[in-house]
């Protein structure tokens, strides 16, 4: 097992032990006993039992373990996502910019060659301008088409999935996780132990 998933299971070991300790249940059935052993002892005994104790809540810790890694992937997801969107703005942006840019071209290399064409004799100059700009204004026409042709109304961003604004915030359904592995782990872990212990009085154990 992992250092971290180590140190999580001993906190919640440590936690549901002192749970159950201050339970009322616990109490009630110390109270029937003679000798009872003290709290030190019991956690000693319960810490030394811990992978017995742990495994009787195996089935509720992996399910918890798959809903974080989960919930995990969820986020990379988002996170990817993200990134999509921006990148998808840019290329939004620049596509708006560039059948703008090159119609003002166009307009401009079109009557700088028209103005040539009535100032000097020299024609190959203002043909060359005139023949760009015809060049700009075809970009301008073939960019503007594809959103020419599109129907109106029709949004270009992708709407927003039905079933992802019923489904629980990764964050709840971990925490949710969590709990049902320690109610499991203290209802048949360590509530099952500390009563047993309870029927195995020795001398040592008592305070």
């Amino acid at each position: 097992m992992p250092h971290a998933e180590m140190s999580e299971s001993s906190a919640a070991l440590e936690h549901t032990l002192e749970q159950a300790l201050r339970s009322r249940e616990f109490r009630d059935a110390a109270g029937r006993v003679k000798n009872v052993p003290n709290a030190v002892h019991l956690r000693t005994r319960a810490r030394r039992a811990r992978l017995a104790i742990l495994a009787k809540a195996d089935e509720e810790y992996s399910r918890y373990v798959r809903v974080r890694a989960a919930a995990d992937r969820y986020r990379s997801r988002r996170r990817c996502a993200g990134a999509g969107c921006r990148a998808g703005g840019g290329a939004a942006v620049l596509s708006t910019l560039v059948p703008v840019l090159s119609a003002v071209i166009a307009e401009v290399l079109l009557l700088t060659g028209l103005a040539l064409a009535a100032f000097t004799e020299r024609q190959y100059l203002p043909e060359a301008f005139m023949t760009v700009g015809l060049i700009a204004a075809t970009v301008a026409v073939g960019s503007a088409l594809p959103d020419l042709a599109r129907p109106p109304g029709r949004a270009t961003r992708r709407p927003a999935a039905p079933e992802a604004a019923a489904r629980p915030a990764p964050d709840r359904t971990i925490e949710q996780a969590r709990a049902a592995w320690h109610m499991a782990l203290l209802e048949r872990g360590v509530m099952p132990f500390l009563l047993g212990c309870l029927t195995e009085i020795r001398p040592e154990d008592t305070g």
